[in-house]
């Protein structure tokens, strides 16, 4: 393979253009000292917290095995194909504190630093919240210390900031959300300073001509393949954004560039999440599927043919809407998966971009009818770095704080924290 010399070597590589800024995936040839050097290098590590409101239903997405002979139960069989990549924590607990709505604190305290005896937000234990400390311990290197994302696409912002904000800077202070794809991709790759019609790769064209040339033939393949993401999520926007304004009333100044399809919508923003990791732009992110929403129905295209509303199902008897739950379970994992197969595919490094990231999903709730802040579930994805040994069902009895699961991952982050909220200690069999 053949390398660039010292002199064109940075911590950080870049393609530009008139207002557009591209960072460079992980690329061997442009690795600092690599040409004077056999030692292995070690891709950053990257964190995603994805949040689903409303809990799920306990009889068909909770396995009674634990261990690798684990079965996947009917909620969590899309995860079938990325099984031995995905550890599934159940049985941790999180305390309510009385005095404010039990679904506000479901998402606003899923990620937060305080233990529940610790209200500084009103009657809220809101605090600097775990993708925020990470963010402090690896964000310097990035261009965007964290990135905080919600498909909450309705357009009444009926809910406070507690239940569509997760991540949190301190007591009372969210870390506001961006729904729109295009203010993400913008947001990532710069707002080119030329007429709207050319793609942002239009405007880094030739400096990307021009580095290919110096890379070895496995590096131009990976760029060709990062430089093509970045062209399908942009088209991928520019379809969405068509689509809104043929939809619009007439008086819309802008379009909302949203995807019609649920699933579009959810994997376009995923897709954007990986596309931030591969090229380094951030190294911690948030992704908010839903708020927690009581009275807007939902449209899940392919799995009905009318509007749902998930949490009034929750709390509706009958065996058809614990089919309907069953069913919603069952797409959020299946998006899941998808998060975990596109970050499979990208090769970093020794190994991919997957193995390098933790990426979890979970609710503040386990079971949404009883408005349960116990036995909750946390599916992880990833080695984050190889502190995590995937493809298992860790079961904790006897109320662990879910507390213990953020602190593992930030003692793993070698964040330099001892206690987080209400923890007692990390878990050790991650």
């Amino acid at each position: 393979m053949n390398h660039i010399g010292p002199a064109a070597l940075s911590r950080r590589n870049w393609l530009r253009g008139l207002g557009v800024t591209l960072a460079l995936p992980w690329l061997e040839s442009l690795r600092l000292g690599r040409a004077f050097t056999t030692a292995p290098s070690t891709p950053p590590r990257r964190y995603a917290f994805i949040y689903t409101p409303n809990g799920y239903r306990q009889a068909t997405f909770v396995p009674q095995q634990t261990g690798r002979d684990w079965e996947l139960t009917p909620a969590l069989e899309p995860l079938a194909k990325v099984r031995e990549q995905v550890t599934l924590v159940t049985g941790l607990d999180r305390q309510f504190v009385a005095g404010t709505g039990v679904h506000a604190q479901c998402g606003a305290c899923w990620l937060t630093s305080s233990p529940p005896s610790e209200t500084l937000d009103g009657g809220f234990p809101t605090n600097v919240t775990l993708d925020q400390l990470l963010a402090r311990r690896l964000g310097g290197d990035t261009r965007l210390p964290s990135l905080e994302l919600s498909c909450n696409d309705f357009a009444d912002n009926k809910e406070t900031k507690y239940f569509e904000c997760i991540s949190w800077y301190g007591p009372g202070y969210a870390a506001n959300v961006e729904k729109n794809p295009r203010s993400v991709f913008q947001r990532l790759f710069g707002k080119s300073q030329v007429e709207p019609t050319r793609s942002v790769l239009d405007v880094v064209l030739a400096d990307a001509q021009s580095l290919r040339k110096k890379l070895g033939r496995d590096d131009q393949a990976k760029l060709d393949e990062y430089l093509n993401s970045v062209r399908t999520a942009e088209r991928r926007i520019e379809m969405a954004e068509s689509s809104a304004r043929r939809h619009a009333p007439q008086q819309m100044a802008e379009p909302l560039g949203t995807p019609e399809r649920r699933g579009d919508y959810l994997r376009l923003m995923a897709d954007l999440v990986v596309l931030a990791f591969q090229h380094d732009a951030t190294r911690v992110a948030t992704l908010v599927i839903d708020p927690e929403r009581w009275d807007s129905p939902r449209m899940y295209h392919g799995l009905f043919d009318k509007p749902q509303n998930h949490h009034v199902l929750t709390h509706t008897k009958g065996d058809d809407a614990k089919a309907a739950l069953t069913k919603i379970d069952r797409f959020h994992v299946d998006f899941f998966a998808y998060v975990v197969e596109r970050l499979a595919t990208i090769h970093e490094g020794e190994g991919t971009l997957l193995d390098a990231c933790c990426v979890a999903m979970g609710s503040g709730l386990s079971d949404g009818d009883s408005h349960n802040y116990t036995d909750l579930q946390v599916l992880l994805a990833g080695r984050a770095g190889g502190s995590i040994s995937p493809g298992r069902h860790l079961h904790y009895e006897g109320k662990r704080p879910l507390a213990d699961l953020w602190l593992t991952l930030l003692q793993q982050s070698q964040a330099g924290v001892n206690r987080f909220a209400d923890s007692t200690g990390v878990l050790t069999e991650l």
